[in-house]
C-alpha cells in the first residue's frame, strides 16, 4: 500500500505509522500450524473378522497417502465375543488390529469401545472385566499411550487429544436397553476436569469418545458443561456405523464416524451404507475441512447432518420390524394350491414422504399387488406417519396390527420345494439428497 494513498483519508502521520507496522507484523507473522489429523471408524462388530480387518488395512493405507500427523481410532477395534473362546483368540484380534495401527509410525489414540470390552452374556453392569483387562494388558505392548486407566490423554504439537471411556457400565448403550446407564462416572468426570485444567493453555483441545452419549443429553450434559469451560473444539464418537454431523453447541463440534470394516447399512454409500476413513484440519480455531473417503471407491462422501440419519435410523427400525411379517403366510381356503405372503409392517416413521418398492426372484411370484393401491404402478408413496402408531427416535411400532399392504401370490408346491422366498423392500425419500435403505426378508414355507 502507498503512504499517499493512506494519507488521502485524513490519518495522521502516527496513525500512518502505527498502520504500515501492523501490516509489517501480519505480513511477518507465521502461518498456523495446523494439525492433520485421520480417523478411523469400527471393524467390530463384524460377521467376518478377516474381512473388517481387511478394510480397516486398506482404510489406513488411503489415511497414510494424505500424510496425517495422528490418527484417532473411535473404537471397537477388536472383538471381545464373536468368535472368541479365549485369551489367545482375543490377542491374536488385538494384535492384526494394533498392528495395522502402529506400522504407520504415526501417533495414534483409541476411543475403546464396547466390542473392545464386553464379555459374553448380556447382563447391564456386568462384573466381569476380564475383557477390559485384555485391552488395558495388550496396549502396554503398543505405543498407546494408555497406563492402568481405560481414559487417558496425549499432546501434539500443542494440540490436546483426551479419549474418554464410555463402557464403565459394561453391556450399555446411549440407544437402547439401560440408555441411562450409559454415561460417564464421578470417578471419570473428576479425572477429565483436572486434565482439562492442567492443559487449559493449549491450542486446541479434542475429545474422542466411542459412544455418542448426547444422544441421551441428559446423560451427557454435565460433561459437556465442562467441556465448555476450555478451549474444547471438537467432540468425536463412533459405535453407529455410519457418519453424523450433530453440529455445534456453545462453540463445540459434535460429529460420529461410520464404520471401516463394521457392518454398515443396506443404505446408500452417503447415508451409511458404505466403509470409510476420515480427514479433518484442526487448528486454534477449530475444526476444518473434514472429509469422509468411501474406502472401496476411493471417493468423496457426504458428512451426513444429523437429521437426515435419525431419518434413516427410523426407517431402519421399521424394516426391522418386517421379522414379524416373515411368518404372514396364507392358504385360502378356496384354492388351496396356493401360497399368500403379505407384508403388513411397512409404514412411514418419518416427517417426509418416502417411497416404496418390491423386489423379488424370478418365477417367485405368479402374481404381487400393493393392496391398497391396486392401479398403481411402483413404487407407491406413503405420506409422513402413515400407517404409524407410534414412534421415537430409535424404533417405530404400531398400537395395532394393520391391514396388510402388499402381497405375492405363489404356488404351494413351489413354495415348499424351494423351502423359503426372499423379498426385498427398498425404500427411497429426498431430504439434502435421495437417499435410500433396503432389506431382504426370507419367507419360509413350514
Amino acid at each position: 500500500m502507498r503512504l499517499n494513498s493512506v494519507k488521502g483519508t485524513g490519518l495522521s502521520t502516527i496513525s500512518v505509522l502505527l498502520l504500515a507496522c501492523s501490516f509489517i507484523f501480519f505480513a511477518c507473522a507465521p502461518e498456523e500450524d495446523p494439525l492433520i489429523i485421520g480417523i478411523v471408524g469400527d471393524q467390530f462388530g463384524a460377521y467376518d473378522t478377516e474381512e473388517a480387518l481387511d478394510i480397516m488395512e486398506k482404510g489406513v493405507a488411503m489415511l497414510e497417502n494424505h500424510q496425517p500427523q495422528i490418527l484417532l481410532h473411535v473404537g471397537d477395534m477388536v472383538e471381545s465375543v464373536r468368535d472368541v473362546d479365549s485369551y489367545e483368540d482375543y490377542k491374536a484380534v488385538f494384535n492384526r488390529a494394533a498392528g495395522i495401527m502402529e506400522k504407520t509410525d504415526l501417533p495414534w489414540l483409541v476411543a475403546i469401545g464396547d466390542h473392545d470390552v464386553v464379555p459374553p452374556g448380556y447382563q447391564p453392569l456386568s462384573k466381569d472385566r476380564s475383557r477390559e483387562n485384555w485391552f488395558l494388558s495388550l496396549s502396554q505392548e503398543t505405543s498407546l499411550p494408555i497406563d492402568s486407566l481405560p481414559y487417558y490423554s496425549f499432546t501434539l504439537n500443542g494440540y490436546h487429544f483426551i479419549s474418554l471411556y464410555s463402557m464403565e457400565n459394561l453391556h450399555t448403550d446411549p440407544r437402547w436397553g439401560s440408555i441411562f446407564l450409559n454415561q460417564i462416572t464421578d470417578k471419570q468426570l473428576a479425572w477429565l476436569k483436572k486434565d482439562l485444567e492442567t492443559h487449559s493453555s493449549a491450542k486446541a483441545i479434542m475429545v474422542l469418545v466411542h459412544h455418542p452419549h448426547w444422544y441421551v443429553w441428559s446423560n451427557w450434559s454435565r460433561v459437556h458443561d465442562v467441556l465448555k469451560k476450555y478451549n474444547v473444539k471438537a467432540v468425536l464418537a463412533g459405535h453407529y456405523h455410519y457418519d453424523q454431523d450433530d453440529g455445534e453447541i456453545d462453540g463445540i463440534r459434535y460429529l460420529v464416524m461410520g464404520a471401516t470394516g463394521g457392518a454398515v447399512k443396506t443404505s446408500d454409500a452417503h447415508s451409511g451404507g458404505t466403509h470409510m476413513v476420515g480427514l479433518m484440519k484442526l487448528t486454534p480455531r477449530g475444526l476444518e475441512d473434514i472429509r469422509l473417503l468411501d474406502v472401496p471407491g476411493d471417493t468423496l462422501l457426504e458428512l451426513t447432518p444429523r437429521r437426515s440419519m435419525d431419518r434413516i435410523q427410523a426407517l431402519s427400525c421399521m424394516l426391522d420390524n418386517l421379522y414379524q411379517d416373515a411368518q404372514f403366510i396364507h392358504t385360502p381356503t378356496e384354492i388351496p394350491e396356493k401360497a399368500i405372503v403379505r407384508l403388513a409392517s411397512l409404514a412411514n416413521p418419518i416427517d417426509v414422504p418416502i417411497q416404496l418398492s418390491i423386489d423379488t426372484q424370478p418365477r417367485d411370484f405368479e402374481q404381487i399387488r400393493w393392496l391398497n393401491h391396486p392401479d398403481t404402478t411402483p413404487p407407491i408413496t406413503l405420506a409422513p406417519g402413515e400407517r404409524i402408531g407410534w414412534a421415537n427416535y430409535s424404533n417405530t411400532g404400531q398400537w395395532f396390527t394393520p391391514a396388510p399392504l402388499w402381497e405375492g401370490t405363489t404356488s404351494k408346491i413351489y413354495f415348499e420345494k424351494k423351502g423359503s422366498i426372499p423379498v426385498t423392500i427398498r425404500v427411497s425419500f429426498s431430504d439434502t439428497r435421495t437417499r435410500c435403505i433396503q432389506k431382504t426378508i426370507d419367507f419360509t414355507s413350514d
